[in-house]
């Protein structure tokens, strides 16, 4: 063990690439968890009894734990040290992942969720946090790009794994399955990770962490009620107005407090610094592009087309290999140009793909809807990690935590947002494309009002993906605006050298 621990002066492998190793799993788990459940909500229905509008809070109240716990990663990993914090938060997510296995009724699987997104919500911040202390500027590219594998794969199995346990296996299943890899994860940590404390030590922002809690509890509780509720509910209404309020109240606070040269929960003058602010406004609009429109594919699959959730999932497989070959050679291309050199070609390709499933009928061939979406996997592969990079390139080290952790949020926040618009835009565009073919129908036998039913949906899921075609055009606007300047020669020299210094 000893070329393989973090101490060991002679390991054979570099130990930023350790970390990349380490990291991987704890991102994978986060992610795939937020994804793999949607396909097992009909046997979670039937086996705790319960209609959808009691079950969505499985999704919901994790939504939520991991919105109000993220802005917190930067505290903790300040005061407790990164390794120390990673290694808790990996042991709260596989608990409660165990926890959930074991659940006896509805409300304890909602709170043993609760439990589990306060582990994995710091998951992936804290990831991308540990790469950026150990890899230098020039070489972030590839970095992030392997660690992307974990979460572009997570997303395209979610539904492939969930199918399969939904049509073949039990739903405890689901969670178990992180529980050895949770396990791998924290003896990896603990064994290969080295800890690094900051020497200026933060206090906690209780007004600033009193004011996000209930801002995102109360946006993203309104959001993910609307998908049932409706945008025109009182209760929608409210929670989501207060919630804007307390955020806008929010900024006010944390600005007050770091003009007085105090640490605030979220450095807000983040947004600042230019290529931070375009590529999170960037990163907003990909994130309800695509991950509010993963909602529409089951639809169209299962409802439209007549497969079952297993079937339905195989059709991500090939956005998930595609992901995955264009993150690594993205994030080569992203170390040796610059973001915009990757990012525009997968915004082109992420918008083709859309283009041709806003024009998805009831007929089209599946082999073709095999190409598409291995398209849409190379423009995502495109998209996730050369954002990362950029958002970060001119952040300052000791603001990494805080930049990563507010980008985590941001895209939060934007797929609830997009999956919120996006069921209630199917809904209600079903409802009156159904109204408009029912008025032209001259039979109204069983089989012809199916029909209506049918191809009034259909209509309704492509106003859906061209409401998505519209967030990936200004989402090419909003890089249009990224400025990121290469690193000379010299400079990733004087960068590398740097970096053997301090962790030699």
């Amino acid at each position: 063990m000893q070329l393989l621990t973090a101490d060991s002066k002679s390991s054979r492998l570099p130990y930023k690439w350790i970390v990349v190793l380490v990291v991987i799993f704890g991102s994978f788990m986060s992610i795939l968890d937020q994804t793999v459940i949607n396909n097992a909500l009909p046997r979670l229905q039937s086996a705790f009894a319960t209609d959808l509008n009691n079950l969505q809070w499985v999704i919901t109240a994790y939504t939520l734990a991991q919105g109000v716990i993220t802005p917190t990663t930067a505290f903790f990993a300040n005061r407790l040290g990164t390794k120390r914090f990673y290694v808790i938060a990996l042991a709260f997510f596989t608990l409660g992942s165990a926890l959930c296995g074991l659940a006896w009724n509805l409300p304890t699987l909602i709170v043993f969720r609760v439990v589990q997104a306060i582990g994995g919500a710091t998951l992936f911040p804290l990831a991308i946090t540990l790469l950026f202390y150990e890899f230098p500027p020039h070489q972030r590219g590839l970095a992030t790009g392997i660690v992307s594998i974990s979460a572009l794969m997570a997303p395209a199995i979610g539904p492939t794994f969930g199918g399969y346990i939904v049509t073949y296996a039990e739903w405890p299943l689901i969670f178990y399955i992180n529980v050895p890899i949770g396990i791998i994860a924290i003896v990896m940590a603990l064994l290969l990770l080295r800890e690094r404390r900051s020497e200026e030590r933060m206090q906690f922002d209780l007004p600033g962490f009193l004011l996000a809690a209930i801002g995102l509890a109360a946006i993203l509780y309104a959001l993910s009620s609307a998908t049932t509720s409706g945008w025109n509910n009182s209760l929608v209404l409210v929670t989501l107005i207060g919630g804007l309020c307390s955020l806008a109240l929010f900024v006010v606070v944390e600005l007050r407090i770091a003009n007085r040269g105090k640490q605030p929960l979220v450095d807000l003058r983040l947004f600042a610094n230019g290529p931070f602010l375009s590529s999170n406004i960037a990163n907003a609009l990909i994130t309800f592009g695509f991950f509010g429109s993963l909602i529409l594919a089951p639809i169209y699959m299962q409802d439209l087309r007549g497969l079952n959730a297993f079937q339905s999932g195989l059709f991500t497989l090939p956005l998930a290999l595609a992901s995955v070959l264009a993150a690594i050679v993205g994030g080569r291309m992203v170390d040796r140009f610059e973001p915009r050199v990757v990012l525009f070609p997968g915004l082109l390709l992420m918008g083709l793909s859309t283009w041709q499933l806003a024009a998805a009928t009831l007929t089209t061939s599946y082999p073709w809807l095999l190409l598409v979406f291995a398209v849409r996997g190379l423009g995502l592969g495109c998209l996730l990690q050369p954002l990362t990079v950029s958002a970060l390139s001119t952040v300052e080290r000791q603001q990494y935590t805080q930049a990563s952790s507010l980008n985590t949020v941001i895209r939060f926040v934007f797929t609830s947002l997009g999956i919120a618009v996006l069921a209630t835009l199917v809904q209600s565009r079903a409802a009156v494309h159904i109204s408009n073919l029912a008025q032209q129908l001259k039979s109204g036998t069983h089989g012809a009002l199916l029909q209506v039913h049918q191809q009034g949906l259909t209509l309704a899921v492509q106003d859906a993906f061209w409401l998505s075609l519209v967030a990936f055009v200004l989402a090419f606007i909003a890089v249009c605006f990224i400025r990121v300047q290469k690193a000379t020669p010299q400079q990733q020299g004087e960068l590398s050298e740097q970096a053997v210094q301090q962790h030699a």
